[in-house]
């Protein structure tokens, strides 16, 4: 099974329906509206829907899942965050509020990738002590943001911060958000950062402020609802592919006691003398299709540095000036036959595989030129072309992970982090130790 194969399982915890909601339903019941779940459909996930009152601690109940969705609904008990309740709050729903929070707690604790949408932001923030407005038609200067109980909603932009994780999973600064809430948060809780306002100021985006090295720390809220235009907006739908992405690469990592993970296959192989015309080949290909917004090309990884032992997959790192919209390069890239996976973590980056008669040949990554990763790859590159030994040291370390992690080529990946920083960190530092 490869990773691309393998699909993610996601928890979404659902509503409660009330006696007569559902015809011919004698009681009530559980269930979550179906824009949510056809987003996670069409960025390729699974989705089980997880009803409040489920027996169990959250960690038992979290354990055969790769990711959570949190939807929206009525209001947080108002006891939870020092509230208090009057004529406005509505839908309250105790045992919704209960699992919600203790499953937040523990997937941020566990690294579970986690989106939250409206009332499900608000749970975010009130998981880790923060505040709520009660009622934001209260609040002078405010914009039209709908009200649930009126069935009004509304459309208005939201700024986005350039150096969040909402900015990497959207590359949009600015975002067409539906809104319908009366509600907002107030003061930010704990570990959590603001990544989107509205221009009254309101928070629209919350996220954990995790390591940026590990999909799995991915835990974004959004204040609207992208579900109602994800099947237009791709903006709006990347918020779903980003959940149902980095709840594959956790997915894909071999299980506590076991080890193989569910990735596809991988090797060190001995170096090829072909992987450096393999790459100009492919590198005219490229700037064919994207003609003058191409700022440089370049060889990197290992297969760019002479005589290392290396996965056989060219790695090409291409600059372009901005990689906002993904309009400008993505179709052109996809038509080149390349598969598109957004970079959910990092905003100045964007991944893409060319498979061939089932291999991977290469692995394109987009990136903004001159930001940190662009210097960073090219760094590594030129300091393992000028340093023998760290070069022999890294393929040692290479080949003891392949062997250690068979089919999962996230802790692959992950066991080469360390040494690989080291090595940026040097070569940043000293950039005359290397050669261009």
């Amino acid at each position: 099974m490869s990773s691309e194969a393998y699909r993610a399982l996601i928890a979404v915890v659902a509503y409660h329906l009330g006696d007569g909601r559902v015809a011919r339903w004698p009681h009530g019941g559980y269930g979550v509206p179906a824009p949510y779940l056809e987003g996670l459909r069409r960025a390729g996930a699974r989705t089980v829907i997880l009803p409040p009152g489920e027996a169990g601690d959250a960690a038992e109940l979290l354990a055969p899942f790769d990711g959570l969705l949190l939807v929206g609904g009525g209001d947080v008990d108002p006891t939870r965050w020092g509230g208090d309740a009057d004529a406005h709050v509505y839908g309250v729903e105790p045992d919704r509020d209960a699992i919600e929070i203790a499953l937040l707690r523990e997937a941020v604790g566990s690294r579970i990738p986690t989106l939250c949408i409206c009332r499900g932001m608000q749970v975010l923030n009130v998981a880790f002590g923060g505040t709520l407005h009660p009622h934001l038609p209260d609040l002078e200067g405010m914009l039209e943001h709908g009200q649930p109980v009126l069935d009004t909603q509304s459309l208005h932009d939201v700024d986005v911060d350039p150096n969040s994780r909402l900015y990497a999973t959207t590359k949009s600064s600015t975002i067409v958000a539906s809104s319908h809430h009366h509600q907002g948060v107030d003061r930010v809780g704990d570990g959590l950062v603001v990544s989107g306002r509205s221009s009254d100021g309101l928070v629209e985006a919350i996220e954990v402020d995790g390591p940026r090295d590990d999909p799995s720390a991915w835990v974004v809220g959004v204040q609207w609802h992208p579900e109602d235009t994800a099947a237009t907006d791709p903006a709006q739908q990347a918020l779903f592919d980003a959940l149902a992405l980095v709840s594959r690469l956790r997915g894909t990592r071999a299980r506590a006691g076991e080890v193989e993970g569910r990735s596809r296959t991988y090797a060190v192989v001995e170096p090829d003398p072909a992987w450096p015309a393999a790459f100009e080949r492919e590198a005219r290909r490229i700037r064919a299709g994207l003609g003058d917004a191409v700022v440089r090309i370049d060889h990197v990884g290992s297969t760019s540095v002479p005589g290392i032992a290396a996965k056989p997959i060219v790695d090409i790192q291409v600059s372009l000036p901005t990689l906002e919209p993904r309009e400008a390069y993505v179709p052109v890239l996809v038509g080149l036959g390349y598969r598109h996976a957004i970079d959910a973590m990092k905003p100045e980056h964007e991944y893409f595989s060319f498979d061939e008669d089932g291999e991977r040949r290469f692995q394109l990554h987009v990136c903004a030129a001159g930001s940190e990763w662009e210097l960073r790859h090219l760094a590594f590159r030129d300091w393992l072309r000028a340093h023998p030994e760290d070069a022999a040291d890294y393929v040692e370390l290479k080949r003891r992970l392949a062997a250690a992690h068979p089919r999962d080529i996230m802790s692959y990946v992950a066991g080469k982090t360390a040494f690989v920083t080291s090595v940026e960190a040097r070569a940043l530092s000293e950039p005359e130790a290397t050669v261009a």
